[in-house]
């Protein structure tokens, strides 16, 4: 590989800028395999950016928004992981690409007081690699923003986690014999799983036992005709299935039209008690976006990029995950495409530092899996015929969880990896685990 450029000594207001072969912004499921991944094949002369200093796979964090965390939910300090792969890790956001120099701008970053500023820092890189995510689109509702908490990181699950462990107390304390009423608009995978996991599962940091917490109701809102589109019919009729034993209530055909403070209107003209909103309707480009001139964008506010996963402004920067569009063929906004993007890139980087061809990246699709908390897993997976195969119980659990732990593998090694997974298995089964934020 191409041995790294000399630092550039530079200042201009910003900080004196370091150039890398490779540089990767966005430590999630992509992001974050992509850097380890290159490091272990032995290309560690790179840098991986986040604007969080600690890494979650992002399909747990319906778990978070539940309560299962922080202390259940495995949190991994890219420091560490950069320590042991050897590669270099630097906290900040993403403020500017410039492609004409081949360098980003990190955000100032203020901790603390103003008197801890780390001011605005330029970075230049041979490749660059956004992974930074995509976000929840509102569609232009009225009032999504002001009153509807939404999952698009773990600073959202765990502020949907304090929210419910505020309004459940209140709730509670005012003996009032109405449940407590839970609204998830949209049922794709992240509504769906979230529903039932708020119905089976959900915890309060502010009231204990579990048993004195009032009777929650959830009621998932889908504009569509039926729920998880795009997903096997047969899926879809188990899971519709599961969420209405468990309780939670799906009403199709409710395109939602307005969300006030303790209510949701639709266009029906009905309207749902809400003592919380939960806003999941789909996946948009990161807000970063529409401000980088440098890249183009797709009417979702995605990065466009080609087969090669390279952007279409620029052969030097690629994209993968929910931040960027395939112009010729769509992969899903899931961790497992996210994952094989990086297994693409983790060979066609290193090629291409060597100006050599690399190939067009192709989405192989394994199956879908969504946890529902008490009412179990379920989903499809491909057999080695490539037709889809129906699970549900404890196979689909298994597998479900499986998925997580080939993560943990690819990030932290056999060896670790294998001792993470041993740990798991008995802490589930000890109970929560102690954990001491200092």
């Amino acid at each position: 590989m191409a041995s790294s450029p000399p630092r550039i000594q530079e200042r201009t207001g910003l900080q004196a800028m370091q150039t890398f072969p490779i540089v990767i912004v966005g430590g999630g499921a992509g992001g974050l395999e992509l850097a380890v991944g290159l490091a272990r094949n032995g290309h560690s002369d790179l840098l991986l950016i986040d604007r969080t200093p600690t890494h979650i796979w992002k399909p747990r964090l319906h778990e978070v928004a539940a309560g299962s965390g922080p202390g259940e939910i495995d949190e991994i300090a890219y420091a560490s992981l950069a320590e042991k792969w050897g590669f270099a890790f630097q906290q900040g956001s993403l403020a500017d690409v410039s492609a004409e120099d081949r360098t980003i701008t990190l955000a100032e970053m203020t901790q603390d007081t103003q008197s801890h500023v780390v001011p605005p820092r330029r970075i230049g890189y041979q490749a660059l690699v956004l992974a930074i995510g995509g976000g929840t689109p509102d569609f232009g509702v009225e009032g999504v923003r002001e009153h509807a908490a939404m999952l698009d990181d773990v600073e959202g699950a765990k502020a949907l986690f304090s929210r419910l462990s505020h309004r459940l107390p209140a709730h509670h304390a005012n003996n009032t014999d109405r449940p407590f009423q839970i609204v998830v608009a949209g049922s794709g995978a992240t509504g769906v799983e979230l529903a039932a996991h708020l119905k089976t599962d959900l915890r309060c940091a502010a009231l204990a036992p579990h048993s004195d917490l009032p009777p929650v109701d959830v009621t998932i809102l889908e504009g569509a005709d039926q729920i998880l589109g795009g997903v096997d019919d047969e899926v879809r009729s188990v899971v519709k299935d599961q969420l209405e034993t468990t309780g939670v209530r799906v009403e199709t055909g409710q395109q939602i039209c307005k969300v006030m403070a303790n209510v949701v209107e639709t266009r029906s003209g009905q309207t749902f008690k809400a003592d919380v909103t939960i806003w999941a309707t789909g996946t948009s480009g990161p807000a970063i976006a529409g401000d980088i001139a440098a890249l183009e964008t797709n009417r979702k506010g995605q990065w466009r990029v080609r087969p090669s996963l390279q952007t279409t402004r620029s052969d030097a920067i690629f994209a993968l995950g929910d931040c960027c569009s395939n112009t010729d063929a769509t992969a899903p906004t899931t961790a497992q495409a996210a994952s094989e993007q990086a297994e693409h890139l983790i060979d066609a980087l290193p090629r291409w530092l060597e100006n050599e061809p690399i190939d067009a990246f192709e989405f192989r699709n394994k199956g879908t899996l969504l946890s529902l908390g008490d009412a179990g897993t379920v989903g499809t997976v491909k057999s080695w015929f490539h037709t889809d195969i129906s699970i549900n119980g404890r196979l689909a659990h298994a597998a479900y969880r499986g998925l997580y732990h080939q993560h943990q593998f690819r990030i932290l090694g056999p060896l670790k990896g294998s001792e993470q997974f041993a740990a798991d298995l008995f802490e589930r089964a000890a109970g929560p685990r102690l954990k001491v934020y200092g």
